[in-house]
């Protein structure tokens, strides 16, 4: 079980890993049983790592009710449902079934527990492969029906930040792990790609040395690391962890910016600026120019005006001393 790292790509990882996982998967397929089945096409000797988990239903829930099984490898599982009933039911028995998928298996007619307080029901299955991995629900046969699921998954992944921004030139450092502080799980390899839109693109690190390198502090933690970012590493960065049992991933997002961005909106205010300023000056360049045509007009109003006086002035003079 070992990480991808500088000296290996991960299509080297993945071609020696998936050599294991498809021997895994043939052997289960090679039998037809339902899914009930433990499928006993491994070595009878095999011992898995036995699981046991349930659900306690209180009274008659109107909704399912969900719990989560987190499996890291094969193990031989044990799930029970445990219906809390009261004591004053009269019902002696119940029918109960379980589902996974489109499948029903396992039916069975149940009675009381000892206490006459508890209908439980169980199911075992040797999961063996990812394709073992899902829901699997019990039902009581009331009216209405009354359900509980378990939900079988791969450790999850989980990314330090989802977000990054970051300018041209810089260094980005994406960071990866299954598992929290007290429990880790060790996946079988790493994959990192990324995924700009127009499809998924599998980062390898050994034809581009001078742009990418992975880190490796511990088996439950990866690192992506990029060198001299450009606005082209805009994208969306995936990491996935590989188990025996399926796969996990994560997302980080990368959003690289110039150095002239963070300006842009001091240039646009500024820009604002000088044209209100424009406006202005020229506002009032031109109330000035037209008071100044203003007071031209009023002027030759006046020199109008008392040349039309003078006229008169001289036209009531002649005409007084003609009746004279």
């Amino acid at each position: 079980m070992r990480m991808m790292n500088e000296t290996s790509t991960p299509s080297e990882n993945i071609s020696e890993k998936t050599t294991g996982i498809s021997t895994l998967t043939t052997l289960e397929f090679s039998s037809t049983a339902g899914p009930s089945s433990t499928m006993e096409t491994f070595d009878e000797a095999e011992k898995l790592p036995f699981v046991n988990d349930k659900i306690i239903i209180q009274g008659f829930p109107k909704v399912t009710q969900t719990q989560s099984i987190t499996l890291e490898s094969p193990a031989e599982l044990e799930l029970m449902c445990s219906l809390v009933i009261s004591n004053s039911t009269n019902t002696t028995k119940m029918e109960t079934v379980w589902n996974s998928g489109n499948a029903t298996f396992n039916p069975e007619t149940i009675r009381r527990n000892e206490t006459r307080s508890k209908w439980c029901t169980r199911y075992t299955i040797k999961v063996r492969n990812k394709d073992q991995m899902g829901n699997y629900t019990c039902v009581y046969k009331t009216t209405p029906e009354i359900k509980a699921t378990f939900v079988l998954q791969v450790p999850q992944v989980h990314v330090k930040s989802e977000r990054l921004i970051s300018y041209v030139g810089d260094t980005a450092v994406f960071t990866c792990e299954v598992g929290n502080g007290t429990t880790h799980f060790n996946p079988s390899f790493w994959i990192w790609y990324s995924n700009n839109g127009s499809g998924e693109v599998v980062i390898n690190s050994t034809l581009m040395p001078e742009k990418y390198s992975f880190i490796q502090t511990h088996a439950n933690t990866t690192k992506l690391k990029i060198f001299d970012l450009s606005e082209l590493d805009t994208s969306s960065y995936w990491c996935k962890a590989v188990f025996l049992l399926g796969e996990s991933k994560g997302e980080v997002s990368l959003k690289v910016l110039t150095y002239l961005t963070p300006l842009k909106p001091f240039l646009v205010i500024t820009a604002e600026v000088i044209i209100l300023v424009a406006l202005i000056f020229f506002y009032e360049v031109f109330s000035k120019k037209k008071e100044a045509n203003t007071e031209v007009e009023k002027e030759f109003e006046q020199i109008e005006t008392l040349k039309s006086e003078d006229s008169n002035g001289v036209e009531n003079s002649t005409t007084r001393h003609r009746n004279v």
